[in-house]
């Protein structure tokens, strides 16, 4: 709590020093305030308020929708191209399969992870979710049973690849030299099937990579933009750097990957970096890198390209805008009025909504996030609710809501989206949309700009209040700007940033489920003979699912004994030697413990309890095992 409170007052006092959007300070100079109102102006208000609900603005616009799915390997030979951010899970996409060898017992299976290569990094490898080690890195050789069984070789996917994915073993058909999947991130894998062997591979075993994403072009690291240091250039793809900023990803997604001789688009929008408004975008990852807002996660070629960028931007803190043929952006951060809109500023009809529609006026949003403790999977977080505005409605108003492209590392909490919710939560709550047509001086300001309203009766409830700019049109034939706008509480950013989330529940876990002690079974020392060297346990005649007997060595301390192998007793009656010849060497006493075990899931060991070497037969009915209980 301590670290995101400070986080939280970091980023205040960024964005108190930052005037809002990258144009905007030409519109704060021309603004004049305190200028009274006129009747016509005052009229013109009062006659045009209108609820206006129907008015859509990007800010109140669906949230977005991708298509990938990082967690299933795939193989369809149409799918579209994936294309993956930041850290995170790759799946792949099948795109080569054949058995060769002899008895085709060798299979050989081509990957493609994400295109727009190169990526920057695989670093891991999963089988069945479980990480695995190849001798030789990532191009090796993984043994079973100390037989080799499986054969892996990647590529990032530079453009182009000095030399195709070469097999390891065998030689599939029709894959040659000129098959390099340059631009492609890939990977090629042999598996050994042998019926007739002892230790062999039944089937196919499921595959995950875990890497780091495209790499992007980040303004403030390219020395030819205003205020940026670097060698990164947009027009440059080989310039370009791995990042885990939603806005940096985004700006990169507009301007597009190219490859090839002729500089072919591969992904992406294919913008011209005139038109972009870059400085918003830079605002907009200072503030998110100043917040530790990451983004990642995987998109495909087919998703609608608006959709990508939306989901971007929502991992980011906000939402891309278009001017035009302009794309620009607004991102949720506190904000400093540059400006006042006064009475005879107005000079048409306007339209003010004072509240948006109880369905999106929510209280509480149960957010779903990508989750590493979960494999990767997207699951809900919990409900992040807003009681003060519960309270002002009298009753919990929720609804889920998705962030495709925010995760949460393993072992942390997804502090990210519920902040992020926490916004949404707070945003659905402002009057909007405010639609005012005003003098031409305003056509500096854009979307993400402040300004306030002033405080005149004609202005209803929004008088005196601050807003953000959302939209801007210009209209020449009137010579008016029309600014929609959206009213901005300021208290709702530390609330929003001050959020922890609350993790999903994990309901895969190889923890042993808790038991419960019931009354004592009796297990029976049959004999301790110190000549033979043996110790032995007859197990009761009543039905048991199974104990396993721990022994150690000459200790009083059983858990730092050398312990004997433990033997499962399984059979009612049965007479088990659980110390054989051998392992009781000039010792007189050990010590022994019981366990029970159900679904292959035993309990700690109940313990120790001493026994006499060469003492005879002694029945101990003081040892106990434990039997799970239903809890």
């Amino acid at each position: 709590m301590a670290k995101v409170l400070k986080i939280a007052a970091v980023v205040v006092a960024i964005a108190a020093a930052i005037p809002s959007g990258g144009t905007s300070l030409l519109g704060a100079g021309l603004m004049s305030a305190g200028i009274a109102a006129t009747a016509t102006a005052a009229s013109a208000i009062a006659g045009g308020l209108a609820i206006g609900l129907n008015l859509a603005t990007s800010l109140t616009a669906k949230k977005p929708k991708v298509s990938g799915v990082q967690t299933s390997w795939s193989a369809d030979p149409d799918a579209a191209i994936p294309i993956i951010f930041g850290r995170t899970l790759m799946s792949g996409d099948i795109r080569y399969r054949k058995q060769h060898g002899s008895k085709n017992k060798w299979d050989t299976i081509v990957s493609v992870l994400s295109g727009c290569g190169p990526i920057h990094a695989i670093t891991q490898t999963y089988m069945e979710k479980e990480p695995i080690s190849f001798s030789g890195g990532l191009a090796g050789v993984y043994k079973i049973d100390g037989h080799d069984r499986i054969w892996q070789r990647t590529q990032l996917g530079a453009c182009p690849e000095p030399s195709y994915l070469a097999p390891m073993v065998g030689t599939p058909p029709q894959w040659t030299p000129a098959h390099k999947l340059s631009g492609y991130a890939a990977v090629l894998n042999s598996f050994e099937y042998d019926a007739s062997g002892d230790h062999t591979l039944t089937s196919t075993p499921r595959f995950n990579w875990l890497g780091e994403g495209v790499l992007c072009y980040d303004p403030r690291l390219d020395s030819s933009y205003p205020g940026g240091s670097g060698p990164c250039r947009w027009d440059d793809p080989s310039t370009w750097v791995y990042s885990e900023c939603g806005w940096i990803q985004a700006i990169s997604f507009a301007i597009g990957w190219h490859q090839g001789p002729e500089s072919v688009r591969v992904g992406g929008v294919g913008m011209n970096i005139a038109a972009i408004d870059v400085p918003a975008y830079v605002e907009a990852a200072n503030i998110a890198d100043a917040n530790e807002w990451k983004s990642g996660g995987r998109v495909t070629t087919a998703d609608d390209k608006w959709e990508v960028m939306k989901s971007l931007a929502q991992a980011g803190g906000g939402e891309p805008i278009r001017y035009g043929a302009i794309l620009s952006c607004f991102v949720n951060a506190p904000r400093v009025s540059i400006g006042t809109i006064g009475i005879d500023d107005v000079i048409g009809q306007a339209s003010i909504s004072t509240a948006q529609s109880v369905r999106d006026r929510v209280n509480g949003i149960t957010p779903r996030y990508t989750s590493e403790d979960h494999f990767w999977e997207q699951v809900p977080a919990g409900t992040v609710v807003n009681t003060d505005y519960r309270a002002t409605d009298g009753r919990e108003r929720t609804k889920m809501v998705a962030y495709p492209m925010v995760q949460c590392p393993a072992g942390e909490t997804p502090d990210q989206v519920a902040q992020l919710a926490a916004y949404d939560i707070a945003n659905a709550r402002e009057a909007g949309p405010i639609m005012l047509p005003l003098k031409l001086r305003f056509l500096g300001y854009r979307g993400g700009d402040c300004l306030t309203i002033e405080d005149h009766p004609a202005f209803g409830q929004i008088a005196g209040k601050d807003v953000i700019v959302t939209k801007r049109q210009i209209e020449p034939n009137g010579a008016t700007v029309t600014l929609t706008l959206r009213t901005e509480t300021p208290a709702k950013h530390p609330w929003a940033l001050s959020r922890v989330g609350v993790p999903a529940p994990m309901t895969d876990s190889t923890t042993p489920v808790p038991f419960s002690m019931e009354p004592p079974t009796l297990l029976t020392l049959v004999d301790t003979d110190a000549d033979s060297a043996t110790i032995s346990v007859r197990a009761p005649t009543t039905p048991l699912l199974g104990y396993t007997v721990f022994f150690g060595g000459d200790s009083d301390d059983f858990g730092d004994a050398a312990p004997i192998t433990p033997r499962l007793i399984d059979a009612p009656g049965k007479v088990w030697t659980v110390a054989e010849d051998g392992q009781v060497t000039g010792v007189t006493r050990y010590y022994w413990a019981v366990a029970y075990t159900d679904d292959d899931i035993a309990s700690d060991p109940v313990g120790p309890l001493a026994v006499e070497i060469g003492t005879g037969m002694v029945a101990l009915s003081s040892i106990m095992a434990v039997k799970r209980s239903d809890a």
